[in-house]
C-alpha cells in the first residue's frame, strides 16, 4: 500500500485542482490566484498522465505548454517580417527537445538548443530576407526566449523522468515562495529589505518542504536541506530578473491575460530554479 501512495497523492492533488475548476465554472465564482492555479494544473495533469499512462505521453503536454509560453513572448517584441523563419525554427526546436528528454538522450538535450538551435536561428534569419540591419536584436529576442521559455522550462520534464516526485518538490517550493512573495509585495518596503524578508521567511518552509519529502524524492536529508536554502535564492533572481523583462515587454499588471503577459508571469519563478535544481541533483545524486 505504501508503494501506491505517492502516486495517490498526486492524482488527489490533481482531482482537488480539477474540483476548483468545476467549482469555478459550475458556480461561476471567482477563485483567488486562479491564473496561478491554470498552471499548477498543467503540472499536475503532466504528473498524472505521467504516473497513470506513460511519462513518454506526459512529455508532450509540456510540449505545449513552451509553445504557449513561446507564443506569448513572441506576440510581445518586435518582430520583422522576415525573422518568420528563425521563429519558425524556435518552435521546431520543442518537438526535438521534448523527444530527447522522452528517449532520455542528455547528451543531446543539453546542447540542442544552447548549440545547435542558437546557431541555427541567425541563420534562418538571414535567409529569410534581404535586410541585415537588425538581424542580432532578432537573434538575440528569439533565442533568448528560445532560451528562456523552451530550454529551461523543459528541466522540468527532465526532472520528473528522473523522479515525479522531484519535480513536486521544486514546484511546491514554488507555489510557497510564490505565496509569500504575493503577501510581502503588497507592503511598500524597500527592495533590498524586501528581498532579504522574501528569502528570510520562505526558506524554513522550503527546507521542511524537501526535508519532508525526503522519503519519497529519495534525497539524502543534507542535501534536501540545501536544495532548501538555495531554491527561495534562485527564485528570488528569477522574479526580479523577469519583472524588469515584463517592464521592456510593455505587459501591464493591471491587464495581464493569456497572450499579454499572464504566462510569463505565473512562471517566471520557474525559469531559474528548474534548470539549477535538475543540475545541482544530476551532479550530486545521479
Amino acid at each position: 500500500m505504501f508503494g501506491e501512495l505517492p502516486k495517490l497523492t498526486i492524482l488527489v492533488v490533481f482531482l482537488i485542482l480539477t474540483l476548483l475548476y468545476a467549482i469555478r465554472f459550475i458556480l461561476r465564482k471567482e477563485i483567488p490566484f486562479v491564473s496561478y492555479i491554470n498552471y499548477l494544473w498543467i503540472y499536475f495533469l503532466i504528473f498524472s498522465v505521467a504516473e497513470i499512462f506513460s511519462f513518454k505521453i506526459a512529455v508532450w503536454i509540456l510540449a505545449i505548454l513552451c509553445f504557449w509560453s513561446l507564443r506569448e513572448y513572441f506576440s510581445l517584441i518586435d518582430i520583422r517580417l522576415q525573422d518568420r523563419w528563425g521563429i519558425i525554427g524556435a518552435y521546431l526546436s520543442i518537438p526535438f527537445m521534448i523527444y530527447y528528454i522522452q528517449i532520455d538522450w542528455y547528451g543531446m538535450f543539453i546542447v540542442s538548443i544552447p548549440v545547435y538551435a542558437f546557431l541555427m536561428i541567425p541563420f534562418l534569419i538571414a535567409i529569410g530576407g534581404k535586410e541585415s540591419k537588425g538581424i542580432i536584436f532578432s537573434t538575440g529576442a528569439i533565442d533568448f526566449g528560445m532560451f528562456l521559455f523552451v530550454y529551461c522550462l523543459g528541466h522540468i520534464g527532465y526532472l520528473a523522468l528522473y523522479s515525479r516526485w522531484m519535480a513536486i518538490m521544486l514546484i511546491t517550493n514554488v507555489v510557497i515562495c510564490d505565496i509569500i512573495t504575493y503577501f510581502i509585495q503588497k507592503k511598500t518596503i524597500p527592495v533590498l529589505k524586501s528581498i532579504m524578508l522574501k528569502y528570510f521567511i520562505s526558506s524554513p518552509f522550503t527546507v521542511l518542504m524537501t526535508v519532508l519529502l525526503s522519503n519519497w524524492t529519495t534525497i539524502p536529508t543534507g542535501h534536501s536541506i540545501s536544495l532548501g536554502l538555495m531554491i527561495p535564492v534562485l527564485i528570488i533572481i528569477g522574479n526580479h530578473t523577469i519583472n524588469y523583462i515584463k517592464f521592456d515587454l510593455g505587459i501591464d499588471e493591471k491587464n495581464m491575460c493569456p497572450g499579454r503577459g499572464a504566462v510569463i508571469d505565473n512562471m517566471k519563478s520557474i525559469f531559474y530554479s528548474a534548470p539549477v535544481v535538475f543540475h545541482y541533483i544530476r551532479y550530486f545524486l545521479k
